[in-house]
């Protein structure tokens, strides 16, 4: 088991087609997605969705949000990135998970599954785990928590 961390976009509204946060990768490394948790903070009561998938691509990106130790204070800082914005968005898999929420409701979460040491998603060597807003609702205010694993 390697180090976990947390990263927290707190109070935005997503935008279709675009990622709400990309987790980028070390060269020469791996990070897996272990948990992943979204909650509402809308106004009106509807239904919204994120994917979650690996990606590999995109320029420039923006907005990085510095991963928080999640265990103890002496393990080292994160190696890996993320990102909130991009010039270009990442180009996601064709198939990846979805994850459903209320606008206005309680947190949704997709856990990491229990046996398995990768956790949802894995990335390595500069690929991207991105959480994307996809077209069709009417997005809302939301945030997202993720505990990422990097070895």
């Amino acid at each position: 088991m390697g180090q976990r961390y947390v990263i927290l976009r707190d109070n935005f509204t997503p935008v279709a087609g675009q990622d709400a946060l990309t987790i980028i990768s070390a060269a020469a490394r791996r990070v897996r997605l272990v948990d992943l948790n979204v909650g509402g903070a809308g106004t009106s009561s509807a239904a919204q969705r994120l994917l979650v998938g690996r990606s590999t691509g995109g320029t420039t990106p923006g907005g990085a949000i510095t991963p928080s130790k999640a265990e103890q204070t002496e393990q080292p800082a994160a190696i890996s990135t993320t990102a909130t914005t991009w010039a270009a968005q990442p180009t996601l898999e064709t198939n990846a998970h979805v994850l459903t929420f209320n606008a206005m409701g309680g947190p949704n979460r997709l856990p990491g599954q229990q046996g398995r040491p990768q956790g949802l998603s894995e990335a390595r060597n500069g690929e991207n785990i991105s959480i994307r807003a996809p077209a069709g609702p009417t997005y809302q205010a939301c945030s997202i928590s993720a505990t990422i694993e990097e070895d």
